[in-house]
C-alpha cells in the first residue's frame, strides 16, 4: 500500500496531490521502529512562533557560577 518517491538532488521529496490534499501544507515526520511516518502538521504563523519562543525558558547549557563578590567588582572595574 506505499508509494515510492524520488528524492531529487537537493533533498526534497515531491509528493502526489492525492497525498499532498490529505496532509496538508506542513508536515510532521516520525521516526519508528518501522521507519518514518509522515502525519499532518498545523500552521503556525510567524507571530505565533515568535510568541511561544520568548515566552519559554532557555535551555540551561550548565551549572551556574558562584562568584565571590571579589570577582565580581573586578568585572565591573574592568569594564569602566
Amino acid at each position: 500500500m506505499g508509494t515510492t518517491l524520488k528524492v531529487d538532488s537537493k533533498g526534497r521529496i515531491c509528493l502526489p496531490p492525492e497525498l499532498r490534499d490529505e496532509v496538508g501544507d506542513v508536515v510532521i515526520i516520525e521516526r519508528t521502529p518501522e521507519g518514518l511516518l509522515i502525519l499532518p502538521g498545523e500552521k503556525m504563523d510567524f507571530v505565533e512562533m515568535f510568541k511561544r519562543t520568548i515566552a519559554s525558558e532557555p535551555p540551561r547549557t550548565g551549572d551556574p557560577e558562584n562568584w565571590p563578590p571579589m570577582r565580581m567588582k573586578e568585572i565591573w572595574s574592568s569594564r569602566g
